[in-house]
């Protein structure tokens, strides 16, 4: 009798990942308050423990976010944890998210692996590797080479960066470069701290280097106010340097001049005029003479 009773369990057993394998099925979950489902071409679940396998294209939805793993995933229902794989998007609100592959470790904590890129607003965040927290709208990146970027084309570039986007305060370190195309600058630095804010400011931390039109100032530490802003200032400190470039006070563009006066008038004293306009300069001064005897 125990025999043909755990024989009937294992038949069983084969008909649940029979059917599963052949249908699209949704996942249930443990709180039934939580919306949690998996959807797939083929998957294998067992019930009790909440262990899932698909192959294929997959999507997981949970709590208002979407996950699509084109080449398959291993989840667990219960404990809202599992590994997408294959090339991974996935979106919440207005977060964006997508990677190599995407692990899952609580319902609020996800890492993404292989070429990262997270947009949230107008901020995106690129690394090999992204940590994100969604209830604290933390990001971290691993890997040794990370860029946060602005829809305005402003740009940060660091070995690491943890980035706290509900205050907009983000923290780079190792090798720190920035672009503001507002601004028209660029600079560098050991580490920096950077308020992504419009009227927010950039502080470059031990080799610090602002350049701007030319003009370029370095020290120990530079703090750029404003930095997306139409006006920012530059406050240094330590070993502080400034090589400053004037500009002429006037330029001359008028194509009326011609081209040898323009560049002679902005400064090109080694412009040597073509030819044709030496012989036409002789040839004029000649016709003046002759009419002149």
């Amino acid at each position: 009798m125990k025999k043909n009773k755990r024989i009937l369990a294992e038949l069983l057993s084969c008909l649940l990942v029979f059917v599963l394998g052949c249908c699209t099925v949704a996942a249930a979950p443990a709180n039934k308050d939580a919306k949690y489902s998996v959807d797939a071409t083929e998957i294998e679940y067992d019930m009790g423990s909440g262990d899932g396998t698909t192959t294929g294209k997959t999507t997981i939805k949970h709590d208002g976010g979407v996950a699509v793993a084109q080449g398959g995933s291993t989840f667990n229902s219960k404990t809202r944890t599992g590994h997408l794989f294959g090339g991974v998007t996935a979106k919440k609100e207005d977060s964006h998210l997508s990677s190599q592959e995407l692990f899952m470790y609580t319902d609020k904590f996800v890492s993404a692996v292989g070429n990262a890129i997270l947009t949230k607003g107008d901020k995106t965040l690129k690394a090999h590797r992204v940590d994100y927290h969604d209830d604290k709208e933390f990001a971290e990146t691993l890997g040794g080479y990370a860029h946060l970027s602005a829809t305005d084309g402003s740009w940060l570039t660091a070995g690491k960066i943890v980035y706290d986007m509900k205050t907009g305060v983000a923290n780079a370190t190792g090798g720190v470069k920035m672009e503001s195309t507002v601004q028209k600058m660029t600079g560098s630095g050991d580490r920096a701290i950077y308020d992504s804010h419009e009227t927010g400011y950039i502080e470059l931390i031990g080799n610090a280097t602002a350049t701007q039109d030319g003009n370029t100032v370095t020290g120990d530490k530079l703090r750029i106010t404003n930095v997306s802003g139409p006006d920012s200032k530059t406050h240094a400190e330590g070993n502080v340097r400034i090589v400053y470039y004037q500009k002429p006070d006037k330029e001359v563009s008028n194509p009326a001049f011609g081209e040898g006066a323009v560049l002679m008038a902005n400064g090109a004293t080694n412009f040597n005029p073509a030819p044709n306009m030496m012989e036409q300069i002789t040839n004029s001064k000649s016709d003046t003479e002759a009419r002149t005897v």
